[in-house]
């Protein structure tokens, strides 16, 4: 005995069945049904696509930065999972909630924005209430990377001009590594 594809009833395994037995369905109708519930969803399927592409059509720049940066942000927080909070060493427990913090803030210098060495997970105490307690962060930094890497960040240029296609290529390489690095967690 075997179930049918499309209503999982059992039916017979026999040798001399007809081609809608053999093929797994009980009767003509449920491999005509089967059919049609297929031709659905892939119709259904193309609907969405269209309707994602016509979304991302209608996006300002702007609206690609800022799903980019939930998309860097998303990235560091699974890259530094397990670490203390880059500012005040409050571990990473599970009881508290975890931020993606900038040491140069993106207001002050974008050029650093998507820079993942410029964004580590810190603790939302840190981030939001204290704007990223700073002289800690620095300091910080300099243990982890150097004096003359933390340097480097903050002499870097103030502004960058990212362009749309700039903007995509970034969201599917950080797509890309967000799913590498949940595929190795399980």
């Amino acid at each position: 005995m075997r179930k049918c594809r499309y209503c999982r009833v059992e039916i017979p395994k026999a040798k001399d069945s007809t081609g809608y037995q053999r093929a797994g369905y009980c009767d003509v109708n449920c491999m005509a049904d089967y059919g049609h519930a297929k031709a659905l969803a892939k119709i259904e399927k193309a609907k969405r696509v269209e309707l994602r592409k016509a979304k991302d059509r209608i996006k300002t720049k702007s609206d690609h930065l800022r799903d980019l940066q939930a998309i860097v942000n998303r990235y560091v927080r699974l890259r530094d999972k397990g670490n203390a909070c880059v500012s005040c060493g409050k571990p990473d427990d599970g009881s508290h909630q975890r931020h993606a913090s900038h040491y140069r803030s993106v207001g002050a210098c974008s050029s650093l924005r998507f820079n993942t060495l410029n964004i580590h997970a810190s603790c939302a105490q840190c981030n939001s209430h204290k704007s990223g307690n700073i002289l800690e962060y620095r300091i910080r930094l300099i243990r982890m990377f150097g004096e003359a890497f933390v340097d480097r960040l903050e002499c870097a240029p103030k502004s960058q001009a990212y362009s749309l296609d700039w903007i995509g290529r970034a969201k599917t390489i950080f797509r890309k590594r967000c799913k590498t690095i949940n595929r190795d967690c399980l």
